[in-house]
């Protein structure tokens, strides 16, 4: 996907960026920067796009994205939860202290931990639980105090051993800066629409292509073909529908989108490596035991 390249304020009084994102909605905004990014989620639930992933994230979602890496977060209402989403967000640099800062020794497992960021690191389990804690109290200290806790949280996660890539060893994002309005408009539209019929043709007029020239496009910049971008959309909303509505198979298959039931199974299968009602009997069983 042609994301839109994101110019980061430069930080004063300190050698990266930090701020506490509180508004009422994460809205879709697909773009990258050259620096790294550690986003924590406080408060929120949706959907977390990184590079040809797309997964649903809720409230202490912890990932570390590498440079030029597209991403996003779209967030979903809350109709229980009237408060607004938050997010802890910390940017830096790859010289962060300085020219081959990270090529110290004593920095081995961080350098280790950056290079492996550069397909998005998901974090679980205890050292998760121990980095948001302090990460939040980042924003009550300053100067050295700060750097120091910032480094120490990266060292932290860099022993952690939960911990899983997010998109595809293969994908390779598309830096041209030009067009990512058209292809930002175009993802918008199908964020928007997944769960109805989309058609191909339809979406690639929107950008005034033909068919063919679309589908290679939006393959080379998405890392993913229009027809599996989509169904990653719907097999996304399917899981959150199966974890927390009891809404029949059949109808959750409709309202992901899906025209048939044998074609929802079989996606859905392929995706999760489990059936639709085994997915749910899995996830209802964790639940019941947690």
């Amino acid at each position: 996907m042609k994301a839109a390249i994101q110019k980061l304020p430069t930080p004063q009084r300190s050698s990266f960026i930090y701020h506490v994102k509180s508004s009422a909605g994460f809205r879709f905004n697909w773009h990258f920067h050259p620096e790294y990014e550690l986003t924590l989620i406080i408060r929120s639930q949706g959907k977390r796009f990184v590079a040809d992933n797309i997964c649903d994230y809720q409230d202490g979602d912890l990932v570390l994205l590498g440079p030029n890496l597209p991403h996003t977060w779209q967030s979903s209402p809350m109709p229980d939860r009237p408060a607004r989403h938050q997010a802890c967000v910390i940017q830096f640099p790859k010289d962060l202290l300085g020219r081959g800062f990270f090529a110290a020794s004593e920095l081995r497992q961080v350098r280790s931990l950056l290079r492996r960021s550069a397909h998005g690191l998901r974090f679980t389990g205890g050292s998760r639980e121990e980095a948001s804690q302090r990460i939040k109290a980042l924003e009550k200290l300053s100067g050295l105090r700060r750097l120091t806790a910032f480094l120490e949280i990266l060292e932290l996660l860099a022993r952690s051993r939960r911990t899983a890539a997010i998109s595809s060893s293969g994908f390779m994002p598309s830096l041209h800066h030009g067009n990512h309005r058209r292809i930002d408009r175009v993802c918008k539209y199908i964020n928007s629409n997944y769960q109805r019929d989309i058609s191909q043709p339809y979406v690639a007029e929107m950008l005034q292509m033909n068919p063919s020239s679309f589908s290679s496009f939006f393959k080379k910049t998405v890392g993913l073909t229009f027809v599996q971008y989509v169904c990653n959309l719907r097999i996304s909303h399917a899981c959150r529908l199966l974890m927390e509505t009891e809404l029949s198979i059949l109808d959750v298959c409709y309202q992901s989108g899906f025209n048939n039931l044998s074609n929802f199974n079989r996606h859905f299968l392929r995706s999760k490596a489990m059936s639709p009602r085994r997915y749910r009997s899995e996830f209802t069983l964790h639940e019941a035991s947690s």
